[in-house]
């Protein structure tokens, strides 16, 4: 017995219509246990009435599992798995239906059954008997919270890591295309010293007025087909110079190898930066990826931090590409969502004041090499043609072709080994190195580099580098070296990249710099109830030079009653201009519900010395809007002030800021968004990154996503949640209050387990029609029995007759035919045909009283 039952706003349900809906949900509850010696007495009923009564002798030991199909949550030893549907069959001698518990359901349970014979011979859609299967292992069905509870033995489950997840479980989507965008376009004026000297006018009273104006473009597009990935990247960027320069970024074809965890990859990419520094090339490769690896195997991911004084314009650039562009407020920011293209290789971050003050630092990226559990492989391979974003490398020569190959592997004892080469015409260059698990002192990796360069004529480099990397945490007080490393390298040394932007600056007769030596540092400790403290530091000194690039950033956090406070410091240096060094304090202060005060005071080596007070909020309970409005004083500049407001809509969002100071103006109006293609239309969106759901709730609009601010569903009943994490466990939940009087969803969340770049569609299973009260009696006036079943013209449940013959259903049309059952007995039923009073179909409920024939 499958009964139907929906939500109703409290305040249209009258106080006898609770009593249907409260007998509904409790013959839908129950439990497959064994029942208890008792029985329900069906005079209990009759008690101060004389109604009739249905046949509820299937409930006199409680509640009955019918046979059916029904959707069951998973629980294995405790911990919830996934959401499936399980067909139950009934079994003669056995009051309750039992589920069919498939070798493919055991399987995607976790349960080792390769190593069962019983279990391993039995094609995959077999029902199996569990306990006679599996020693020791239990089934039991807890029908009140529709929930499977598995109690399976350690030995006999597969071995899995932390936040692993089967990849019987992957959905590698749907066909679609998609297209993903962003547009800047910033509107500066003013005559400050510091701005670029762009096109003048005259202003309106007298005096030279300049302007400049500068946009920028992204668009990521391409589409899936089956497993494959094609995709194209593109940037466009007019800076102050009023001249316009289009980069194609990546092109490129990619799909899942999932027998070897791994990807395959056609076109444009990236190299890893585990073992040698990283570079785009132009090629085929196959590589690991540790996305596929559990939650607990995962590597490091750099954090970009720094300290914008207005509303600025963040670039970072990877290889001369531009791989991350957006505008930040005035104050401290942390930029933690790179795009997964920006995998290897150190980032140029350039931070541009609203009065064209540029702040430029080299942040390092390259990840410790991962020890590696024993038996397990990384690798890489890789063949193409080296890709700069440099505009200065358009010559054959600045773009060698090349081979490269990376292999890691996991030995007993804790010990990992990992080696490589990079072979081209001209340079040539080899890796060894060892890592070791030394627990209580931490992990640490030697590893040494040879290369062999050819330079102009007959000149031949050869040198070395020799590399040490640390990490640890310490438990007892919750410290962590995310990374810590030395690098010495050789005069005669070179990477693969600086044997290209030698040759260059050879042929040019330009000064070139290699490495010497470098030091690394990144550390968080965590101060309980004090706060919070970071670090992070590099130094890289060249051959040749005594200058040295440095990057220093330390900052402390914490709180006082409401009041929470950070103090940050930074230094940046580097060969061809001088250091900057600044210190901050800033103050955020709740106001109310949403809405903070702030006020935070800087000081740079030059003098400058800013205070700045500003006011920031969210407004919508998804919080869609958010909003900010600050100002500043400094000693040399005056006074300034910035506003920003940014709104997340259904199809896109849309960042509007404007900074006005001493000198200068500037107006930035930001628009992102993307579009998915698919069989059943066009959805717009937010921004997509790179894997997405495309959520299908039929004749139904507006319906927000749990946890998505501004993702809701359109005129259609689609709608885009974009960056999903994959190989994971997503959870996409309805906002059911968002639903139409007439819509009821049969289940409001699913689980999906999306692979890299795939669409996902996640359907719901949605009732259209009409919520009617009806009070049904028999042709003589008497209420029809108490428990009797409503099914509609499909045979499907719809509701349940309550006390005087009232009954609640829901899915109905504006006119139709029910058939209200009682008994297996002849005349135990009969039918009843109603129609929706056309002056009443706004209503929220319909109340009606109808006779059944």
């Amino acid at each position: 017995m499958n009964v139907v039952s929906a939500s109703v706003h409290p305040r249209n349900v009258r106080k006898h219509a609770l009593s249907a809906i409260a007998l509904a949900l409790v013959t839908h509850a129950g439990h497959a246990q064994k029942p208890k010696e008792s029985i329900f007495n069906e005079k209990f009923l009759t008690i101060n009435g004389d109604q009739a009564n249905a046949d509820l002798s299937m409930f006199s030991f409680g509640n009955q599992v019918m046979p059916g199909v029904y959707m069951v949550e998973i629980i294995r030893n405790g911990a919830p798995l996934s959401k499936v549907e399980v067909r139950f069959d009934a079994v003669e001698g056995k009051r309750d239906a039992v589920p069919c518990l498939t070798v493919d359901l055991l399987r995607s349970s976790g349960v080792n059954v390769e190593v069962f014979s019983s279990l391993s011979t039995l094609p995959p859609e077999s029902c199996v008997d569990l306990n006679a299967a599996v020693p020791e292992a239990t089934a039991t069905y807890d029908a009140g919270q529709q929930r499977l509870l598995l109690s399976i033995p350690q030995a006999a489950l597969k071995r899995s890591a932390r936040g692993a997840v089967e990849p019987s479980k992957w959905d590698h989507g749907i066909s679609a295309a998609m297209l993903d965008y962003q547009l800047s376009v910033s509107r500066n004026h003013g005559s400050n010293s510091l701005s670029y000297r762009g096109p003048t006018s005259t202003g309106a009273f007298g005096g030279e007025k300049v302007e400049r104006n500068t946009f920028y473009a992204s668009v990521l597009g391409g589409f899936n087909l089956g497993d494959w990935r094609f995709r194209h990247r593109s940037n466009y960027d007019r800076g102050f110079d009023a001249k316009g320069r289009w980069q194609a970024v990546q092109t490129y074809a990619q799909r899942d190898l999932p027998s070897i965890g791994g990807q395959l990859l056609i076109g444009d990419g990236f190299t890893s930066a585990e073992l040698f520094d990283g570079f785009q090339f132009r090629g085929v490769q196959v590589a690991s990826d540790t996305a596929m690896l559990p939650d607990s195997l995962q590597g490091y991911a750099p954090t970009i931090r720094g300290v914008a004084q207005t509303n600025a314009r963040v670039t970072v650039k990877q290889n001369g590409y531009i791989i991350y562009n957006t505008y930040v407020a005035p104050g401290p920011f942390a930029l933690d969502d790179l795009y997964p293209t920006s995998s290897g290789g150190d980032l140029e971050v350039t931070i541009t004041e609203a009065d064209g003050r540029e702040t430029r630092y080299i942040q390092a990226f390259a990840a410790v090499p991962t020890l590696l559990r024993e038996g397990t492989w990384r690798y890489s391979a890789t063949a193409g043609q080296f890709r700069s974003g440099d505009e200065r490398y358009r010559g054959n020569a600045e773009r060698p072709y090349f081979v490269q190959g990376t292999l890691a592997r996991g030995l007993p004892k804790d010990f990992s080994v990992y080696g490589g080469a990079t072979l081209s015409r001209g340079y040539q260059a080899g890796m060894v190195g060892t890592g070791k698990n030394m627990y209580g002192f931490g992990a640490v990796s030697l590893d040494l580099t040879h290369a062999r360069t050819e330079g102009q004529g007959d000149q031949t480099l050869s040198g070395q580098s020799l590399r040490a990397l640390y990490s640890k945490t310490i438990d007892d007080t919750g410290t962590t070296f995310r990374m810590a490393g030395y690098r010495y390298s050789t005069s005669g040394f070179r990477t693969f990249s600086e044997s290209v932007e030698m040759r260059y600056a050879a042929e040019n007769q330009l000064p070139f710099f290699n490495r010497r030596s470098e030091v690394r540092l990144d550390l968080a400790q965590p101060l309980g109830e004090w706060g919070s403290f970071y670090a992070s530091a590099r130094q890289q000194s060249y051959w040749g030079s005594d200058r040295k690039d440095k990057l220093v950033q330390v900052g402390y956090s914490g709180s006082y009653g409401r009041v929470g406070y950070n103090i940050f410091y930074s230094q940046v240096s580097n060969l061809r201009g001088p250091a900057n060094r600044q210190v901050m304090l800033t103050l955020s202060i709740p106001l109310g519900s949403n809405v903070n005060a702030s006020y935070a005071v800087s000081r740079n080596n030059q003098g400058r010395v800013t205070h700045q007070a500003g006011v920031s909020g969210s407004a919508w309970d998804d919080f869609r809007l958010t909003y900010g409005l600050t100002v500043d004083r400094s000693n040399e500049d005056g006074s300034n002030g910035s506003a920003n407001l940014n709104y997340k809509g259904r199809s896109g969002q849309v960042n509007l800021s404007h900074s006005q100071g001493q000198g200068y103006g500037q107006t930035n109006i930001s628009v992102a968004g993307g579009l998915v293609a698919h069989g059943e239309g066009v959805t717009l969106s937010q921004p997509l990154g790179e894997t997405i759901a495309l959520v299908r709730v039929p004749k139904a609009s507006g319906v927000g996503i749990e946890s998505q601010s501004g993702v809701s569903t359109d005129g259609s009943g689609h709608a885009v949640v974009p960056n999903l994490t994959p190989y994971r466990n997503n959870r996409l939940a309805l906002l059911t209050q968002d639903l139409d009087d007439k819509v009821e969803v049969k289940h409001a969340a699913r689980e999906v387990v999306p692979t890299r770049g795939a669409v996902v569609l996640a359907p719901y299973e949605t009732s259209v029609g009409y919520r009617l009260m009806l009070t049904l009696t028999n042709p003589q006036g008497r209420p029809l029995p108490f428990g009797a079943r409503i099914d509609n013209e499909a045979g499907q449940e719809v509701g349940v007759v309550g006390p005087e013959g009232q009954a609640y259903v829901t899915g109905a049309g504006e006119t139709g035919t029910l058939k209200v059952i009682w008994g297996d007995r002849a005349g135990a039923q009969c039918q009843v045909s109603y129609r929706v009073p056309a002056q009443d179909v706004a209503a929220p409920i319909h109340e009606m009283k109808e006779i059944c024939r």
